[in-house]
């Protein structure tokens, strides 16, 4: 009996130490999982959005976990002189829309009606800043291979871009670009920015918006741009053969002079009958001159164009760059 009781009790030790052990597992599962949402709750205490920064807040369709996140960052959208003390490069020609330092938001406060969407797509770019430093490394690690894929099949556009980071910051960076820029994603890619958007596809729209208005006036400025290439080829080749045509009417037109003048033609009818041959050439001649006014004055307005369209993209630019000191006369 004694033994029996004894091995009743081993048993029971035993399964008490491995409900315990399962107990222990499940309480540090718990505790790893909902730290960061833990400290997140704990950052975001007395922080009060502004006006402006919940209507944007609210307009880029969040999860319940990615305002925890956006609440713990404490955005703030802020003017030129104070974004560049958190976020600028302090150079002219780097344009920075928002920054994630020090596990705060700054968004530079661009007011232009012409890029609707730019504060919310700079939000939502920034705020995947903060969820990347949250990932843990493995996250990072599962995510990376789908990055890559992406980041491969689309050089044209991310490469440039991407070269402007350090190597330790480049899969962060592509994190926000394609969660906030492109909408065609693996499944993998969109169950995890689903974590963070609620309608990923609107946040993408945002960028849209704002970016389609500087890829019009780029295309606009390229296809002016061609067009007044082809025009100066055509005054170019008209411009030589006027020149040409012309040194050979003078020449034509001071031998008939001299040859009138020394008795050569032995009728009237001979020397109208040239005479016309020339005047017929001086015709053909003003009319490729009026062809070459004409061109060029066209053209001249294709450049006016063109010096308008690079000025309002000079607007565009300068709106979104802090740094800019002053915006150039239009």
């Amino acid at each position: 009996m004694k033994n029996s009781y004894k091995q009743r009790r081993r048993h029971q030790i035993a399964r008490l130490i491995s409900v315990l052990i399962i107990a222990i597992c499940v309480i540090t599962t718990i505790v790893f999982v909902d730290f960061t949402t833990v400290s997140d709750r704990f950052k975001s205490i007395g922080y009060q959005p502004s006006a402006e920064i919940s209507k944007l807040r609210d307009s880029i369709n969040l999860t319940p976990r990615a305002k925890t996140i956006f609440a713990a960052s404490h955005p703030s959208l802020q003017d030129s002189d104070s974004f560049n003390r958190y976020c600028g490069s302090g150079e002219v020609e780097v344009y920075i829309l928002g920054c994630y330092t020090n596990d705060r938001i700054y968004i530079y406060d661009i007011d232009n009606y012409e890029l609707d969407g730019i504060r919310e797509s700079t939000l939502a770019h920034e705020l995947l800043h903060a969820v990347w430093s949250r990932l843990p490394s493995s996250d990072q690690a599962h995510l990376t291979p789908q990055l890559q894929s992406l980041y491969d099949s689309n050089l044209d556009t991310l490469e440039a871009r991407l070269e402007l980071y350090p190597s330790e910051s480049f899969y962060d960076e592509l994190h926000s670009i394609i969660g906030t820029e492109f909408a065609d994603l693996s499944d993998t890619l969109e169950q995890h920015y689903a974590k963070y958007f609620t309608n990923q596809d609107a946040t993408v729209a945002f960028y849209d918006n704002y970016n389609v208005k500087f890829q019009q006036l780029k295309n606009q400025a390229d296809t002016l741009y061609d067009q007044i290439q082809a025009n100066q080829t055509i005054i170019d080749t008209k411009t030589t053969n006027y020149n040409d045509a012309a040194t050979e009417l003078d020449a034509a037109i001071s031998d008939f002079n001299r040859r009138a003048a020394s008795g050569y033609f032995t009728s009237q009818a001979a020397f109208e009958r040239e005479r016309a041959t020339l005047v017929s050439h001086q015709s053909s001649l003003n009319t490729l001159y009026n062809e070459i006014v004409s061109l060029v004055d066209s053209t001249n307005q294709l450049v006016e164009q063109y010096n308008s369209n690079i000025a309002r993209t000079q607007n565009l630019v300068d709106s979104i760059n802090s740094n800019a000191a002053t915006t150039p006369e239009l």
